[in-house]
């Protein structure tokens, strides 16, 4: 399989999620130094929001892709413009680094299942034990990562918005080098199988009237990112101490469980169906 020798790797697609940035700003020459037969570029997404120490200015950079052509007068329509046009310059991979608060260790998120992608995450959830990859198709293009048929989100929690935490900065770098020494080697043997959780329900937090949150995440559901729910469970306890119970018709595993991103749109957590794809 022939495979792109130019790699994008994009930091700061969110202003306050500082690992990507720092990766970009400070590891730039030594990534070069080690990766030589590859060209590598380095892009701060959203350099505005990151001054602010906000996820965005106006709206989501890592949703704006999609609304590209229509007359949105917001900073990241343009930028997405221009993070596009780079893109679109010459054949790569985009490896967009982000982190989340929620407990989901090493995470790769495949909008796009093109089988160099498919076999990249094969080979790294088999070299890192915690490593996990969630399938997100994207037919709309609205990430970042969609804008090359090549492309992988590297999401690493938890570590809260606004610092720098060694456990997930050191656990990206080396999800970063991996894939580097695998693009390096145009002899490397694809894999042909691929285990991963794909998403296929939202669900909202509770509210009230008024739209405000009447229940929380219970405390027994807090950390179980990717372990299998079947049946009766209870995720949520209201502030009047009642559990709130939910069912499943069939095996299924939540992720993103309690991200504080996802308040402002009232999203609990998502649930994945396992599977297991041949290519």
């Amino acid at each position: 399989m022939n495979r792109p020798k130019r790699i994008v790797i994009v930091g700061g697609t969110h202003g306050n999620e500082w690992t990507g940035i720092k990766i970009v700003t400070h590891y730039q020459n030594q990534l070069k130094e080690k990766f030589p037969k590859l060209n590598l570029e380095f892009i701060i997404a959203n350099p505005v929001a990151h001054e602010i120490n906000k996820r965005f200015k106006d709206e989501d950079l890592n949703r704006a892709f999609q609304f590209l052509g229509e007359s949105r007068a917001t900073y990241e329509n343009g930028r997405a413009q221009e993070i596009k046009d780079i893109i679109e310059r010459e054949a790569c991979l985009v490896l967009d680094l982000h982190t989340t608060t929620s407990s989901m260790g090493n995470t790769l998120i495949l909008p796009n299942y093109h089988p160099m992608n498919l076999s990249l995450c094969a080979k790294l959830s088999k070299q890192f034990k915690d490593c996990r990859v969630i399938g997100a198709p994207d037919p709309g293009k609205k990430y970042l990562a969609s804008q090359s048929e090549f492309g992988i989100i590297l999401e690493v929690g938890p570590v809260a918005n606004g610092v720098v935490d060694a456990i997930p900065l050191e656990s990206t770098l080396s999800l970063i080098e991996s894939i580097l020494e695998e693009m390096s080697d145009p002899n490397s043997p694809e894999i042909g199988s691929l285990e991963l959780y794909e998403e296929t329900q939202d669900i909202a937090y509770p509210t009230n009237e008024n739209g405000d949150l009447s229940a929380y995440i219970h405390a027994e559901f807090q950390e179980k990112n990717f372990e299998p729910i079947n049946g009766h469970y209870s995720p949520f306890k209201s502030f009047q101490n009642e559990e709130i119970g939910m069912k499943t018709e069939e095996p299924l595993y939540p992720i993103f469980i309690n991200e504080a991103a996802y308040y402002p749109q009232r999203l609990a957590f998502t649930l994945c169906r396992k599977r297991t794809l041949k290519f």
